[in-house]
C-alpha cells in the first residue's frame, strides 16, 4: 500500500482517527508521518514484536498503581488467577475472571474500547439467542403482572424464534 500523502513510498504508519463520529484512516510512509507529526520517526529503532499480541498491549495499559491495591482483590474462584497475574500476563484465566475482576476491568475496557458493551461481529445465531432470553424475561414479567394477552403475543414470538433456530 502506498503512502496517502506522497504516493511514492510504501506506507508503514497507519493512523485512525474518530472525528465527529466518523472514522478517518490514513496510511503514511515514515518520512511523511514524521513531517506531519513534526518529529523524526525511525521505525528501525522499534523492537521487533513490540505489542506482538493484544494481551501485551492490554497489560501495558493497565495501571501500575493498581498493583498495591490488587492484593486486596481475591483471586478468581474458578482458576485461581490473581489480578496481579492478569496485569503481568495481560490474559484472564477463564470466563469467571470477568466477574471476579469486574471492578477493575470495567474502567480498563472503557478506556481501551470506549465502552464495555460489545459492538463488533457476533457468531451466527447469537442475536436470536439473546432476543429469546430477553423475550422469556418479558414473558415472565407479563405473567407475574397477569397481562395474559401480552404474554400470549410474547410466547408466539418466542415460538417463531425457536422455529428459526430449528431450521438452521
Amino acid at each position: 500500500m502506498l503512502c496517502d500523502a506522497c504516493g511514492k513510498n510504501q506506507a508503514n504508519v497507519f493512523i485512525k482517527k474518530l472525528v465527529n463520529g466518523l472514522l478517518k484512516e490514513e496510511s503514511l510512509c515514515s518520512s511523511c508521518a514524521a513531517e506531519k507529526a513534526g518529529f523524526s520517526i525511525d521505525l528501525g529503532e522499534l523492537k521487533e514484536g513490540l505489542f506482538s499480541n493484544i494481551s501485551d498491549m492490554i497489560a501495558g495499559f493497565s495501571d501500575i498503581s493498581i498493583l498495591d491495591e490488587s492484593e486486596k482483590i481475591p483471586p478468581c474462584s474458578v482458576c485461581g488467577l490473581t489480578y496481579r497475574d492478569f496485569q503481568s500476563k495481560g490474559r484472564l484465566g477463564c470466563g469467571e475472571c470477568y466477574n471476579s475482576f469486574e471492578s477493575k476491568l470495567t474502567p480498563l475496557m472503557t478506556r481501551l474500547q470506549g465502552s464495555v458493551q460489545h459492538a463488533g461481529k457476533s457468531p451466527p445465531g447469537i442475536k436470536e439467542v439473546n432476543e429469546k432470553k430477553k423475550l422469556k424475561n418479558e414473558l415472565k414479567i407479563a405473567i407475574e403482572k397477569e397481562e395474559y394477552e401480552r404474554a400470549a403475543v410474547i410466547r408466539d414470538r418466542i415460538k417463531i424464534l425457536e422455529g428459526k433456530n430449528n431450521e438452521v
